[in-house]
Parts: C-alpha cells; sequence; structure tokens
C-alpha cells in the first residue's frame, strides 16, 4: 500500500502545510532486541550450549532445558585451550532466527574457560552471547569485576571449595596481564547460600558435580535450587513468559471444585515422575498410577470444604500458596485424617503449598499444616492432659493453638493489636510486670526479660566500678 505523508500530514494538520515536518514513533523499539516483537509473535526457540569435559553430557539435564522450550546442542570441551576457544568463536545461535543470540551453560573446567573469556568486553564482539551460567568452575574471574552488560551471567560454587581466581584487565582493546591468586570459597548460609561477588554467585554444600544426574556426586536438594536460579536467570535473558498459574489453578479445580480426575491428571508431567505429598501425615503419591490411585479413591472431601487464597508467589518453576481452608468433618478424609471416623467438628487451618514445575506442568508438590492444631479442634488432643514424661520436663501445657490461627490471618491485621500474634503461649508474657525467661533466650544472649537484665548488669557494673 502506498501512502502519501504529506496529504496525511496536512488533512490532520492543516496548519503545517508548507512546512517541514518529521514523524516520530511514540513506542521507541530497537529491532535488534529480540523483546520488541509481542510475546505472541511466532518464535523459534532460542539457542542454547552445554558444554563440559566429557565426550558426552547427562541426558536428563539436556532433556530439561528442551522440555523449557530451547533449542540444546552440546559441545565437548575436548583438549581445552586455545583449540576450545576457537569453538566458542564460532558458536552461532539458531539460525532460523533474526536474532542469532544464545546462551552456555558450562561446568568444570569449561565453565571456568567460558567465564573467563567473555569476562573480557572484547570477546562478544557482536553481542551474540546473552546468557553464562557456570556450574563449579575451577577458576573464575575478577571478584570485582563485572561482566559487560549483554551478558546475564550467573556462577554455582561450591562451598569450601579451593578456585582460582584470575584479574585481568576489560577494557576494549586493552588485553592487559594476567594475575592469578588461589582462594577458598566461603560457605554462605548454608546450601545455596548468596555470594557478595559483583556477579551473581551462590555457594552450596555440596561436590562438584551435585547438578549431573549420572554421577554420584549428584545432590537433589543443591541441584533443585541451582536449577531454579538457572531457569529464571534463562528466561529473563531471552526475554520469556510462562504462565505456571494457569496449569496449578487446573490442578486445583479438578481436586476441590469440580473433583475431575482427568483434569487432575493432566495437570502432571509426563516428563519425569510426578510425586505428591502431604507432609504432616505423609500421604500422597509417587508416579501417575499411585497419584490417580490416591485421587480416584483416597481424596475424599465434604461439601462444607471452603478453599480461600491467602498469597502466593509464583517464581521460574516454583508457586508457594498459602490457603486458609475450613470444612466440617462429616466423612473420612484420608489425606488431611488418615483413619480417623467422621467427627462432626468444624475445622480451619493454613494449608501452605509448594509445587514445582518441569516443563510447565506439575512435577512434584509438598503440602504443609498445623497438624495439632487439626486434631485439638476434633477432640483428638487435650493440650490440658500431659502425660507424666511431660511433666518431668516441665510442661504445663501443650503450646498449641485450635482454630484462632487460622480465622486471624484470614481476617487480616487487627490495627488494635498490631498484628495475629497474641504471645498467650510464652509464661509471663501478658503478666503485668516485665516478666520473661531468667535462661536467656532474646536474640541479645540476656534475659528475655530485658529491660530487668539491662538494669542488673548496669548495677553490677556500678558495684564493680566502686570496688
Amino acid at each position: 500500500m502506498n501512502m502519501d505523508t504529506a496529504k496525511l500530514i496536512k488533512a490532520a494538520v492543516p496548519e503545517a502545510e508548507g512546512r517541514n515536518a518529521r514523524i516520530l514513533s511514540q513506542n521507541v523499539s530497537d529491532h535488534k532486541d529480540p523483546n520488541f516483537l509481542s510475546q505472541d509473535f511466532p518464535r523459534q526457540p532460542p539457542r542454547l550450549y552445554i558444554t563440559a569435559e566429557s565426550d558426552d553430557f547427562d541426558a536428563v539435564t539436556i532433556a530439561e532445558w528442551q522440555a523449557e522450550g530451547f533449542d540444546v546442542q552440546y559441545l565437548p570441551m575436548g583438549n581445552g585451550g586455545d583449540e576450545y576457544l576457537k569453538k566458542l568463536k564460532g558458536l552461532k545461535g539458531n539460525e532460523t532466527t533474526t536474532f542469532e543470540t544464545f546462551g552456555i551453560v558450562a561446568y568444570g573446567d569449561a565453565a571456568a574457560m567460558c567465564l573467563q573469556h567473555y569476562h573480557i568486553m572484547d570477546n562478544n564482539p557482536d553481542f551474540k552471547i546473552k546468557l553464562l551460567i557456570a556450574y563449579y568452575p575451577t577458576a573464575i574471574p575478577d571478584p570485582k569485576g563485572r561482566f559487560p552488560n549483554n551478558i546475564s551471567a550467573l556462577v554455582h560454587l561450591i562451598g569450601g571449595e579451593d578456585v582460582d581466581v584470575t584479574v585481568q584487565s576489560q577494557m576494549v582493546g586493552i588485553q592487559g596481564k594476567r594475575r592469578t591468586s588461589r582462594r577458598t570459597i566461603q560457605p554462605g548460609m548454608g546450601t545455596g547460600g548468596l555470594l557478595r561477588l559483583a556477579y551473581p554467585s551462590y555457594t552450596y554444600q555440596a561436590q562438584p558435580g551435585f547438578a549431573e544426574h549420572d554421577l554420584d556426586e549428584y545432590d537433589a536438594i543443591s541441584a533443585d535450587l541451582a536449577w531454579s536460579r538457572s531457569l529464571a536467570a534463562a528466561r529473563r535473558a531471552f526475554g520469556l513468559t510462562v504462565d505456571l498459574e494457569y496449569v496449578w489453578e487446573q490442578n486445583v479445580q479438578g481436586k476441590f471444585l469440580s473433583r475431575s480426575l482427568d483434569t487432575t491428571m493432566s495437570s502432571y508431567t509426563t516428563h519425569k515422575s510426578p510425586h505428591v505429598t502431604y507432609i504432616p501425615t505423609l500421604t500422597g503419591g509417587i508416579g501417575a498410577d499411585e497419584l490417580e490411585e490416591f485421587y480416584s479413591q483416597y481424596f475424599g472431601n465434604p461439601k462444607s470444604l471452603k478453599l480461600t487464597l491467602v498469597s502466593r508467589t509464583i517464581g521460574a518453576d516454583r508457586i508457594v500458596d498459602e490457603i486458609h481452608v475450613r470444612f466440617k468433618h462429616t466423612q473420612e478424609m484420608p489425606w488431611i485424617l488418615p483413619g480417623v471416623p467422621a467427627t462432626q467438628k468444624r475445622v480451619q487451618i493454613l494449608v501452605v503449598s509448594i509445587v514445582t514445575m518441569r516443563g510447565g506442568k506439575l512435577y512434584h508438590e509438598h503440602v504443609y499444616w498445623d497438624q495439632a492444631s487439626v486434631l485439638l479442634q476434633i477432640g483428638a488432643l487435650d493440650p490440658n492432659a500431659i502425660p507424666e514424661s511431660a511433666k518431668k520436663l516441665g510442661i504445663e501445657k501443650l503450646p498449641v493453638v485450635g482454630s484462632a490461627a487460622a480465622s486471624r490471618v484470614l481476617k487480616g491485621w487487627d490495627p488494635e493489636q498490631e498484628g495475629e500474634a497474641d504471645n498467650d503461649l510464652i509464661p509471663g508474657w501478658n503478666d503485668e510486670g516485665e516478666g520473661g525467661d531468667e535462661a536467656g533466650n532474646g536474640l541479645d544472649g540476656q534475659s528475655l526479660n530485658g529491660k530487668a537484665a539491662g538494669q542488673k548488669s548496669a548495677e553490677k557494673s556500678e558495684t564493680d566500678q566502686g570496688n
């Protein structure tokens, strides 16, 4: 279609006739940015290279990246050195796309070489590499030196391990002398602790190889944590969005509302063996067959069951729900009260559900709640009935609460009470004085009776000075 720009301007702005004019776009987009197209526009999957020392690699990891929508190719490191660097320089993105960008997920010595190579600006002249994820590299670049801003970098390190740290100029066109030193990676705060480096880095209490399913060093907890972080980094780098909430809502609808077994089972992954565990009772199922049996025969719920979503947190591959659940116990409910006949009691509790996804489907679900509160509400637990063994420990009443915990959270904070907590179970909290625990359980290591303890300390100090 031909467009007469002059006539268009004259019709829109008559007073502009005879004057120079130019058309400015209000939505300024860079066509070189792969995100300038709408999310619904047909795209080829982004290219992802996995690279390590061996000639082949963990098939499970490759399949998981493919299931998340990436075009995966494996690049063996070979003998390393200049030959490997030449391979890195020859990498290309998906040639069927307009934007030939790509990402790298590297392991061990290959990770060390990739980190060092792409830390230098000159080594990504065409801005083709957008993502670099390194698992347990044997060497890392300057902890104070950032990666070029066109590269999203993420490093998974082993706590307590020694690595080579190389410092070299990052300036364009300047290849300064390398200075290498040997340092120990601090363990951080438990598995998956965040390190304070210039580039995103986490440390794990595991062994090199913890993320490879076919190795003896594989560690499921560390691998899952690292996977979640890696997947989030990859999606950010390539501007990918995945609607995890839809398939989770489908699962909830099938289990609790429509009570449709087909709807429920269709939400689980077939890529891996799914499992569901209701933690307080250890009920649920492992694998599709067990889950189908469990939900078809052992997941009955009374019509009075009502769910209220209190909060929802969505990550790259996880959804965490905080749910208010209430019901009248008019029938057996094997998932929450297995082996307990109907008591006709009303129950309300808070349930936390942590769902993990793989390839856009449910992989596993862990469900938590306060079982002592449930037993208290149905009359199966008496907080005042203390066994002799507990009395010998000085326990006068079981520290459990009933429906109050769930009802207060559902109603929200009471401005007069400034929150849901009332500390009624803490001895001395509601006494008129400054009562507390003389054993000293506060954060300061002193008595919980803060003011009284401070006064005693001050009095003792004055006495010492007087002496």
